[in-house]
């Protein structure tokens, strides 16, 4: 395999973020499609499309804040808190909320 040179990688990453964004677009059509039906026609809800859409929102929001942090890892001009473990804290705890919520009306509604 050749070494890039940085037009190489430009292009390599311009086209990977158009891909991302069209299938980012395609899983929320796929999401607002399977949401209308499911309210509309009475349909199975399929959950797969937001748990995948989520999943790569997670992902990409994740991996850009831990990059962040390793960037400004050494420097002792950048001195912030962990802001990759308060995020996933943050995820978890907004998580178990909604599923608490959901479970509850669920179960008594």
């Amino acid at each position: 395999m050749k070494k890039m040179d940085e037009m190489d990688r430009n292009i390599q990453l311009r086209s990977a973020e158009r891909g991302y964004k069209a299938a980012i677009l395609c899983l929320c059509a796929w999401t607002l499609f399977n949401s209308y039906q499911t309210i509309v026609h009475d349909a199975v809800y399929e959950p797969w499309p937001s748990l995948i859409l989520s999943a790569a929102v997670c992902v990409q929001s994740f991996s850009q804040i831990a990059m962040k942090q390793r960037m400004v890892a050494g420097d002792e001009e950048y001195k912030e808190p962990n802001r990759l473990l308060q995020t996933a804290i943050a995820a978890v705890v907004i998580a178990a909320v909604i599923l608490s919520v959901g479970t509850y009306f669920i179960l008594n509604g």
